[in-house]
């Protein structure tokens, strides 16, 4: 399970990335993922393994229609993180609003040598 974990952050943190990243933020995103997946290293379990288990589940909710959210195409993936964003419930909007944090957060604060 933890393999998939790390696989749906990776494509999530690629995913939101991609759809941010102007001018100078360009990929790889290796260093954003490996800063979202630190933080749950430093979240107290109280707080983690209920994210995890959530990221589980966005990760294999697109299981019925096409495979793992990390084996889908950009495409798919664009549509289910949107699906997430304006989701009724709010557990789904916030795990995606966390992960878009994150994201934002590592891909904006890159040293400017970084930005390619």
């Amino acid at each position: 399970m933890s393999g998939m974990f790390e696989k749906t952050v990776s494509a999530l943190c690629y995913e939101i990335a991609r759809g941010h990243a102007g001018e100078g933020y360009a990929a790889p995103y290796n260093d954003v993922v490996r800063f979202v997946s630190g933080q749950f290293g430093r979240m107290p379990r109280f707080l983690a393994v209920p994210l995890r288990v959530a990221t589980l589940l966005f990760g294999g909710a697109s299981l019925l229609k096409g495979g793992l959210f990390h084996k889908l195409p950009p495409p798919r993936r664009r549509i289910q993180v949107e699906r997430w964003t304006n989701s009724s419930l709010g557990p789904c909007r916030d795990l995606i609003r966390l992960y878009r944090s994150l994201t934002l957060l590592a891909l904006y604060s890159r040293p400017v040598g970084r930005r390619l």
